[in-house]
């Protein structure tokens, strides 16, 4: 997993999701499908977490003070 990009797991995720969802899924593969959807959720989770440290690292060596991410913008 850990070879993926972000935006591939994400994208599993979602496969995962909309599969689980239709509820066509025996009960046993149900169970390793969703445990694989938390481990990519951790993952990603993860990752994110690091870039914004990475982010709030960057911007706090460049002088700026109080950055936050906006993270209720649609664009």
């Amino acid at each position: 997993m850990e070879n993926k990009t972000f935006e591939e797991k994400i994208l599993e995720l979602e496969s995962i999701v909309k599969e689980l969802e239709q509820g066509n899924v025996p009960l046993n593969e149900s169970i390793d499908k969703y445990t694989l959807a938390m481990n990519l959720v951790k993952s990603c989770n993860d990752e994110l977490n690091n870039i914004e440290e990475k982010v709030a690292k960057i911007v706090t060596e460049n002088g700026v003070k109080d950055f936050d991410v906006d993270t209720t913008s649609n664009n």
